[in-house]
């Protein structure tokens, strides 16, 4: 661990202070303690450290966060190798709050839970390499009742620059920019269908010559065909001229249209692996043509339409990768990798504590969230050092691991290794039957 934050000294080191070993002691603190009871008491617990000193470090200590997670996404786009097959996803998480100080809470839509809660939501970059991927930047979405008041967000320790109401994709645009002017480089864009259906989140990536595979709803209209756009000139009761913009092609729902295709409009092909085989699904792409009914010209995309029998899912996609630059099985193999973001929040979630903190202040979520990227890519940093020894090596892993050095009683290190070896082994037996070849740890030590 220590020469892990080696490659943070600059982000730690304040002009009186080294906080370097403040920041130790909080990953530490973050694998060690026991999953629901990760905030600083129960951390201090664990690998010592004054609980005062440590509230401030994570509080008010003005290191910048921004630069710990500027770090995270340079080593974690150097350490999942070729850029071209890496995809940067975007995703959001929301956390049920109970009460209504704690920065950005608000009633509002949860994903997490399904429904109107009161919560606290972050939009989320990551980096995606088969099944390898880590978070890499973070916005906290500030809601227009806390943007309206600036006393409150002044309570909070909202900077006065930060002070201002943005809609979640325009926080992922945000972070595209910022990924890209620190030199991150990837293949694709991929998000979830709330970003999908932003014919505005779609248009800034296209200005930007990003490719992109974002899923979208069924109900979903467009044209099947290329749509004559006719420019009409009007003037109202103030002699004002309008242009305005027809078509007399009627957009199509994109339901309907999969309702009528047969089972030979699909083709069978590879998701991506799974421990009990490849995901395979039925997969159908066709190129549509895309209009915001506000500018002269139509835009042509490619529809691509996912059905699994087990469990019976039906998945739509939109992306401006057009059928002649990309087959049906690069396109699915592709849309598939947005399953190791959710996998992402899970293992962030459950075993290095993302959304188990007692903080309220604007300042501190950001240091908790860039301290749990940190923690992440260390994580990824030993699965790939390890490959061809561990090539099972889960978080939890590395998490039980870090646990028996911390412990003075008790399991030690060579024990739980032991212990790893046969979980792994126990692993590998279930996955070895449905990969005969060995094929999937092949492939895992030769990306």
């Amino acid at each position: 661990m220590f020469k892990f934050m080696l490659e943070y000294q600059a982000t730690f080191k304040l002009k009186t202070v080294n906080l370097r070993d403040k920041a130790k002691d909080y990953l530490l603190g973050l694998f060690g303690t026991e999953r629901g009871n990760r905030n600083i008491e129960r951390m201090n617990e664990k690998v010592g450290g004054n609980y005062q000193s440590q509230q401030h470090f994570i509080t008010n200590s003005p290191w910048s966060a921004v630069d710990a997670m500027k770090i995270v996404a340079k080593k974690t786009n150097k350490l999942l190798g070729s850029v071209k097959e890496q995809g940067l996803m975007i995703d959001e998480s929301s956390n049920k709050k109970s009460g209504m100080d704690s920065v950005g809470v608000s009633r509002q839509h949860n994903g997490n839970l399904g429904k109107i809660e009161n919560s606290q939501t972050g939009v989320y970059a990551a980096l995606v390499r088969e099944e390898k991927a880590g978070l890499v930047n973070s916005r906290l979405f500030l809601p227009e009742v806390w943007a309206k008041d600036a006393d409150r967000c002044k309570a909070a320790g909202v900077p006065k620059e930060a002070i201002v109401y943005k809609t979640k994709p325009q926080s992922a645009v945000d972070m595209i920019d910022e990924l890209d002017q620190d030199g991150i480089q990837y293949g694709w864009i991929g998000a979830d269908g709330f970003y999908g259906v932003s014919s505005e989140f779609r248009h800034e990536l296209d200005k930007r010559n990003k490719k992109y595979i974002l899923d979208i709803h069924r109900n979903q209209h467009f044209y099947f065909e290329k749509p004559v756009i006719e420019i009409k000139h009007k003037t109202n009761k103030e002699g004002e001229q309008r242009i305005l913009y027809k078509t007399k092609i009627k957009a199509e729902s994109i339901e309907k249209y999969q309702k009528e295709l047969s089972e030979t409009d699909y083709q069978k092909t590879y998701i991506r692996k799974g421990t009990k085989g490849w995901i395979v699904a039925d997969v159908h792409a066709v190129s549509i043509w895309t209009w915001d009914k506000q500018s002269e010209e139509a835009s042509e995309k490619t529809l691509i339409i996912s059905k699994k029998k087990e469990p019976n899912e039906l998945k739509y996609a939109i992306s401006n990768f057009l059928l002649q630059e990309k087959t049906i099985s690069e396109l699915a193999l592709m849309h598939g990798q947005r399953h190791w973001i959710e996998r992402a929040f899970r293992d962030e979630k459950n075993e290095l504590g993302l959304a188990e903190y007692q903080i309220r202040q604007y300042n501190a979520w950001y240091h908790h969230q860039a301290l749990v990227m940190m923690a992440m890519v260390f994580v990824l940093e030993k699965r790939i050092k390890l490959k061809n020894e561990l090539p099972l090596l889960s978080t939890n892993d590395v998490r039980l691991s870090l646990i028996a050095l911390l412990s003075k009683q008790g399991v030690t290190i060579s024990q739980e290794i032991t212990n790893m070896t046969v979980r792994h082994n126990q692993r590998r037996n279930d996955i070895n039957r449905y990969y005969p070849d060995n094929d999937y740890f092949e492939s895992e030590n030769g990306s």
